[in-house]
């Protein structure tokens, strides 16, 4: 009994230090198959991923209630021509009204970020659930640039963001409670025979 009460205490103690680990940086990624995020990089120009200036769309952040000091939103976008004329203007509410944080620079025909801070009249915002909205090629009335979004991440505190590219990666939070988890797993069994 007492070599099952000290493997419950281990593996909840684990749980516990990975689960601190996870709390002090926190990423948020909206990806496919929300909204008009591309899939794979096969779909990059396949509507209706690939969008033009009539065809802009919003999206929401999943409510991030944590302990924070810092955060970025970050936008992954492919064929970003902003060195050429194009303006996709990105904005997020706060406190009920929308506000332009800044255009996409990403970069022609590549998958890459766009890291927009977040000041802390938004961190209310990211505690229920930020809402980002794109206006595409703000400067035309007619199809003349067009992108597509793969990811849109909200880091908190520096926490590192996925790769830009359309995939789906093993989630950073499983990766530190998957020890835990482990342990109570092995526990369950062990307490079970």
């Amino acid at each position: 009994m007492k070599k099952k009460l000290v493997t419950l205490l281990f593996a909840g103690l684990l749980l516990a230090l990975t689960g601190v680990a996870q709390a002090t940086q926190v990423t948020d990624t909206i990806q496919y198959p929300t909204g008009y995020f591309c899939p794979n990089a096969a779909a990059t120009y396949d509507a209706p991923y690939y969008r033009w200036y009539d065809e802009d769309w919003g999206w929401q952040h999943n409510a991030l209630n944590y302990t924070f000091s810092s955060a970025t939103l970050n936008i992954s976008a492919w064929d970003v021509d902003a060195y050429n004329g194009e303006v996709d203007d990105i904005y997020v509410k706060d406190n009920g009204s929308w506000v332009n944080i800044g255009s996409l620079a990403g970069a022609s025909d590549q998958w890459s970020y766009t890291t927009f801070t977040l000041t802390s009249n938004f961190y209310d915002e990211i505690v229920s659930g930020l809402e980002v909205w794109i206006d595409i090629d703000t400067t035309h009335t007619y199809d003349n640039w067009a992108v597509a979004l793969a990811k849109s991440v909200i880091s908190l505190d520096g926490a590192e963001i996925p790769n830009p590219n359309p995939t789906v990666p093993i989630p950073g939070a499983i990766l530190l409670f998957a020890p835990g988890l482990a342990g109570l797993a092995a526990l369950r069994r062990r307490m079970s025979r």
